[in-house]
Parts: C-alpha cells; sequence; structure tokens
C-alpha cells in the first residue's frame, strides 16, 4: 500500500513539472513574436578610400535594446564585428582606417536580438587623385643581343594608400637604348600592366621607366650581351722560333664577335689545347679584353713543333695552327778531359750567344744518367771511380735537342 502512494507522488511531482516548462516557453515564444525592432541606418555609398574612417548614423533607434545590437562587417581583410556607440543621445558606428583604406567590397549586417534587420554592401575605389608611386619590375636583367630574346617591364600604380588603380587606368610606359626613345601606352588590368621589350642587336644598356600624370617610377636597367660567338682565328707571335726554353712566345685570337658583329664580353675565357709531336698535351687560359684573348708560353728546350687551337667551351673553336721551334745549337762542345772531370760548353745559340743560364744538360755514362744546369753556358762534372770503376766509357751528352758522343777514361 505504501508503495503504491510513492508512485502515485512521484507521477504528480513530474506532471507539475512539466506543466511549469511548458508555460514558460509558451510565454517565452510570445514575447519573441511580439518584440519589433525599430532600427535603422542610413547605408553607406559607394566613395573613395580614406584614412580617417566612415561614420555611419542611425536613421531611427530606440534605447530599449540597443544590447543586442551587433555591426558585421566583412571585406578582402576578413569580418568583424564593430561596436556599436551611444553619443548626444545619437547611436553612431565607426568603421575604422585599418578597413577603410584599402579599396574593395564591404559587406555589412545590422543584427538585433540575432536576427537580420538590415544589411547591403558598398565599394570604396582606389583614389586616382592621390596617387603615391609606380612600382616597377623588370626581368630578366641580363639578355641576348639576338632576334629571340627579350626582357619585360611590369608596372603596377598605386595611391597614396597602397591601392591598386582601376582598369583602364593609363600607364606611359618607356625605355631607351643608346640614344633612342621608345615610348607606349599600355591600360592597367588586374591592377597591373606590362611590356615585352625585344632584345636589340647590339650590346648596351637597355633604361626602362614608367610615368602616370605627375608620378614616376625607379629606373631600371637591362645588360645586353654578345649573342654566342662565331669562329675566330689565331696567330702566334714570338722574337724568334727557336727551342731555347727561354724566350715567350703569345698565342693570341683575332677579335671575336658574336654573328651580329659584338665583340665578346670581356672577361670571355678562351683555352689554347697544345700538343707537340711527343704527343704531350697541356693547356693555357687567356680572358678576352674588347673580344682579343693573348696567352702566353715559354718555348721548349729542344726542337718540336706545336699543334695549337683556341676553344670558347660551349661555343665554339678556332682552326688549328702548327708552331715549328728550331734548336739553337748546331753542335755540344766537350772540352778536353781533365783527370776524371768532364766539362762541356760554352754552349752557343743562334746568334753567337752563350745559352741562357739554367739550361738543362743530360749526361749519361754506364746506364746512369746525370742532369746538370748551364752556368754562362757551361756545366762541369766529376766521376768519382768509388762509384764507378774506372776504364774507357762513352759519354753521351744530350741538350736542346741536340746530342752528341765520346769517349772517355776514367782513372
Amino acid at each position: 500500500m505504501i508503495k503504491r502512494n510513492l508512485h502515485i507522488h512521484i507521477f504528480i511531482i513530474v506532471t507539475l513539472i512539466a506543466l511549469l516548462f511548458s508555460c514558460s516557453t509558451a510565454s517565452k515564444e510570445e514575447v519573441e513574436k511580439t518584440t519589433t525592432y525599430n532600427y535603422s541606418i542610413k547605408s553607406p555609398i559607394d566613395q573613395v578610400v580614406t584614412n580617417t574612417g566612415i561614420l555611419i548614423q542611425f536613421e531611427s533607434f530606440e534605447e530599449e535594446y540597443v544590447d543586442q545590437l551587433e555591426f558585421i562587417i566583412s571585406s578582402t581583410y576578413g569580418t568583424t564585428v564593430l561596436p556599436i556607440e551611444m553619443g548626444n543621445k545619437q547611436l553612431k558606428i565607426n568603421i575604422p582606417k585599418e578597413i577603410t583604406q584599402h579599396a574593395g567590397i564591404i559587406n555589412w549586417k545590422l543584427i538585433a536580438g540575432g536576427k537580420t534587420i538590415q544589411n547591403g554592401d558598398f565599394k570604396l575605389f582606389s583614389n586616382v587623385n592621390a596617387l603615391k608611386t609606380v612600382e616597377n619590375y623588370l626581368g630578366p636583367r641580363s639578355i641576348i643581343a639576338n632576334n629571340r630574346d627579350y626582357t619585360m617591364l611590369v608596372s603596377i600604380p598605386v595611391d597614396s594608400l597602397d591601392n591598386l588603380l582601376p582598369d583602364g587606368t593609363n600607364v606611359l610606359m618607356q625605355h631607351q637604348f643608346k640614344g633612342t626613345i621608345n615610348k607606349e601606352t599600355h591600360q592597367v588590368t588586374a591592377g597591373f600592366t606590362w611590356q615585352r621589350i625585344n632584345s636589340p642587336l647590339t650590346t648596351g644598356r637597355l633604361i626602362t621607366g614608367s610615368t602616370l600624370s605627375n608620378i614616376s617610377s625607379t629606373e631600371l636597367v637591362a645588360d645586353v650581351f654578345p649573342d654566342i660567338a662565331r669562329p675566330f682565328k689565331i696567330y702566334e707571335d714570338s722574337n724568334h722560333n727557336y727551342a731555347d726554353g727561354n724566350e715567350i712566345i703569345s698565342i693570341k685570337t683575332d677579335q671575336i664577335k658574336d654573328p651580329n658583329g659584338n665583340a665578346m664580353s670581356d672577361g670571355t675565357i678562351v683555352t689554347f689545347f697544345m700538343t707537340d709531336n711527343f704527343n704531350q698535351r697541356w693547356t693555357t687560359t687567356a680572358s678576352t679584353v674588347n673580344g682579343y684573348a693573348f696567352a702566353k708560353a715559354l718555348h721548349p728546350e729542344k726542337p718540336s713543333t706545336w699543334t695549337v687551337r683556341g676553344v670558347i667551351t660551349g661555343m665554339v673553336e678556332s682552326p688549328e695552327i702548327d708552331i715549328n721551334f728550331k734548336s739553337i745549337l748546331k753542335e755540344i762542345i766537350i772540352q778536353k778531359q781533365e783527370r776524371n772531370t768532364i766539362t762541356i760548353g760554352p754552349l752557343t745559340s743562334y746568334l753567337g750567344q752563350t745559352v741562357p743560364d739554367g739550361i738543362q744538360v743530360s749526361l749519361k755514362l754506364d746506364g746512369k744518367e746525370i742532369i746538370l744546369r748551364t752556368k754562362k753556358g757551361i756545366v762541369s762534372h766529376t766521376y768519382n771511380t768509388k762509384n764507378i770503376l774506372p776504364g774507357n766509357y762513352e759519354l753521351k751528352v744530350k741538350s736542346l735537342g741536340i746530342t752528341a758522343l765520346k769517349s772517355i777514361d776514367l782513372k
């Protein structure tokens, strides 16, 4: 019996709670349906950008529900909620300069009690009457003097608040090369305009610039370099063609030019590949100056023939030339032996003068070779019979490509 009464009491309590909640909800819905928000703002109009902000006034308002108002604004830089201010019994909204100084479309909503009661949009235009600069970009900055290459000039004019100017704005784009000035007017599209500048056929500096009304860009320069070199010739220049191991020979090119007659840029590397008739190979390099390259090499110490060609790597090479070197010696004088001392020389050159100091002389005896260097055209050597047995030997002397033989007695 007691258990049954408990169930009845619980049922009554739950029923009462449900009735109270139903009445409260109905009352709230009735209040919301009957609430009318009497708010209206003066819609902003399209205008130019400003760094002072934009003030929006209310045409009608009531103070009762001000705390339920929200003003939401969206632009290309994001969405934000702006405060609504009360002053001198007037409601107002101030759009800050951080938003109004950027050109674009502004969307707005006035919300009360979670409902949109007014919305719209307006445009902020670039201020074409307050220009700041024309930003120019040029590239590539190095081009080749031919009919294939070009550089491109891009101009971006902006107003005093760094906004892009509207499509159709005229920009005067100019470039100058060796006294000739070219001017073309181009219209802005999507914030910028551009011009393709074909490469001239001569080397030099291409100067560019752009203007709009009373503002100008900075000067930008592109350098025009020679095209690929065409085949060139090489020559040799020396005081004589004797193999003395002392004289310097110059190997030089004619002026190296591209197909349009431009001398190659200073500093272009020319490599000279050399081979002699003994199959020895070596190289030397030179940098061009005004299209000419000069390399130097030391004469050989023995008669030989050099084959030389010049190469600009990856571009072109010259025909080969042959350079012949003659011996400066007619004979090798071996003086009378004094005991075990052998004296060679004096070695005389093509004019009868002694050969330069340091000329190599080879003495070969009993299969053993000794290398000596001349001083005043003479070398000498004493054989020690402690190292070589006394007896008669054939001495072989070689220098500057000449060989002489002599029989000697070691005691």
